[in-house]
């Protein structure tokens, strides 16, 4: 065995015990966190997302398939009580990615799609000794356009957000799984007030 070869086993084994040790180390400095400043939390929340969107499986219009999400620009705002419950809204804009695909006429057919929504959630936010732990369930409306055509939708599904903030300044990463079919992740930073 060579000095650098390292099976993907170990190395997985490895990085998920240092992450489930530094999720231990937050969840118990969370309640000394929370002890010391409990109303951390609270307050008004602007934040600006920057993403990727991906269509998991085939999102098909008038028999082309097609991606409307790429890369995803968006707004989000909200309201976090002293307590950890947290409302808001978001929109955002997804660029889309051109697309081909061969019928079994041997047509070869090209879509380019982009993507707009709009919708609320309701979570939690938990405080834990440097970051805060979000998780939010969200709904709303989706509209597709493909070439031309407009196709209204809904999306509903989970969202997991890990935010750091320094004074009024926020910076993050989060995870969204929507229904029907779509995984995104991205950036945010904002303000809180």
């Amino acid at each position: 065995m060579k000095k650098g070869d390292v099976s993907a086993r170990k190395v997985a084994c490895r990085a998920a015990l240092a992450l489930g040790c530094f999720v231990f180390i937050q969840l118990g400095g969370a309640r000394d966190a929370r002890a010391e400043s409990p109303g951390k939390v609270e307050g008004y929340e602007v934040l600006g997302t920057l993403g990727y969107g991906v269509a998991v499986g085939d999102v098909s219009y008038r028999d082309n398939e097609f991606d409307p999400y790429g890369v995803m620009v968006g707004l989000d705002l909200g309201y976090t009580w002293s307590f950890g419950l947290r409302i808001g809204t978001d929109a955002s804009y997804g660029f889309g990615r051109k697309s081909e695909q061969t019928r079994w006429t041997g047509e070869v057919v090209t879509t380019d799609a982009s993507s707009t929504t709009w919708g609320g959630s309701v979570g939690y936010d938990l405080l834990l000794s440097s970051f805060r732990l979000r998780g939010a369930a969200e709904a709303g409306l989706l509209l597709w356009y493909e070439e031309g055509n407009a196709a209204p939708g809904f999306y509903f599904g989970p969202r997991v957000a890990l935010i750091w903030q320094y004074r009024a300044f926020e910076l993050g990463l989060q995870g969204k799984y929507w229904f029907p079919r779509t995984f995104q992740v991205g950036l945010m930073g904002g303000a809180r007030f």
